[in-house]
């Protein structure tokens, strides 16, 4: 049926005489490039035409939609990384050792938090000082300020105290310095000081 086709092509144009040209490889065209169709509608292949030579508006398998690439998946999210750890600092008044309320509450603080992450599995507790008084002073206060966390995290949390470890630096890790400060000016700045650092080892 192609080769009839093709055959009727070159008959007309031996009898017109009008020059055919081929619009698109595959296809007989007219002079002005408009591809030939029968009274189908069905455009005329030249001998050589191919199914890869299709052209939309001549052939189905051309007009077929391209397939649409199905959406990538998203990248599954990281696993969150599991804390091993949560720490925080408790203060104290001057030349005290005793807990007041914002200390009890900065330590329940801590101990909620280790529990909604699984628990409380070690404890270490480093208690320190300003550099006012002696260094020996201030080394004893420094581990009687953390022995008060400790005693307050056995009773009120439960914690064994076989699982805290307790120790003091005095005044031989400052925070703040306040070079030139006297007095009651000293006492005010040197609070951040006065402290006891807290690390719960989570289970």
């Amino acid at each position: 049926m192609k080769f009839r086709a093709a055959q009727l092509a070159m008959l007309w144009v031996l009898v017109t005489g009008v020059t055919q040209v081929m619009a698109a490889e595959g296809y007989w065209s007219n002079s002005s490039g408009e591809i030939w169709k029968n009274s189908s509608g069905e455009c005329w292949h030249t001998g050589f035409y191919a199914p890869e030579m299709a052209i939309v508006g001549c052939d189905k398998m051309a007009e077929a939609p391209a397939p649409v690439a199905a959406p990538a998946a998203p990248a599954p999210a990281p696993a969150p990384m599991a804390m091993a750890s949560t720490d925080g600092t408790v203060l104290f008044g001057f030349d005290r050792a005793d807990l007041d309320g914002d200390a009890k509450a900065a330590i329940d603080s801590l101990v909620r938090k280790a529990q909604s992450h699984g628990g409380v599995k070690g404890v270490r507790l480093t208690g320190h000082a300003d550099r006012i008084g002696t260094e020996d002073y201030n080394m004893d206060l420094s581990l009687r300020r953390a022995s008060s966390v400790s005693s307050y995290l056995s009773s009120s949390a439960g914690i064994d105290p076989q699982m805290i470890e307790v120790g003091g630096r005095g005044e031989s890790e400052p925070v703040v310095g306040c070079e030139g400060e006297r007095g009651a000016a000293a006492i005010r700045c040197l609070a951040p000081n006065r402290r006891v650092e807290v690390i719960l080892d989570l289970k």
